[in-house]
């Protein structure tokens, strides 16, 4: 059995990955950058949000999250494989085409956290996710 760690912004992304990878997304802003924020002050207006502006902001980080690592531990997987994406499909059950848009980054939520076990299981791999108090 294979681990698979979960390293955000780490590695080097293979070139024909990056070949056919979409430009970032890009949000318009404006004309003045945002001011940078030391932690404290980051705090307290993180503190001073409403609990469904608390709750918006952590739902928004959450699916990014899953966006990009999820990404991230199903290109590992896949690359490491010697099976096809459609032999992927055809054995296991998995929508080669998601998964294919998945591992692209190109998901808009990314994968549930069923669907990157189930996946880590099924090619033999273990997923670790861990939390280390602050």
């Amino acid at each position: 059995m294979t681990d698979v760690q979960i390293n955000a912004g780490i590695g080097a992304k293979s070139a024909k990955r990056a070949a056919t990878r979409k430009p970032a997304r890009t949000v318009k802003t404006a004309d003045k950058p945002l001011a940078v924020m030391d932690e404290d002050t980051h705090s307290e207006a993180f503190e001073a949000l409403d609990p469904s502006e608390k709750y918006a902001v952590f739902r928004d980080v959450g699916e990014e999250l899953a966006r990009v690592l999820g990404a991230q531990v199903i290109a590992q997987m896949l690359n490491e494989t010697p099976l096809s994406g459609r032999e992927i499909g055809a054995r296991l059950g998995f929508d080669h085409s998601a998964l294919s848009r998945i591992a692209r980054g190109d998901s808009k939520t990314g994968p549930t956290l069923w669907k990157v076990f189930a996946l880590a299981e099924a090619l033999g791999y273990r997923i670790e996710l861990n939390a280390v108090k602050k």
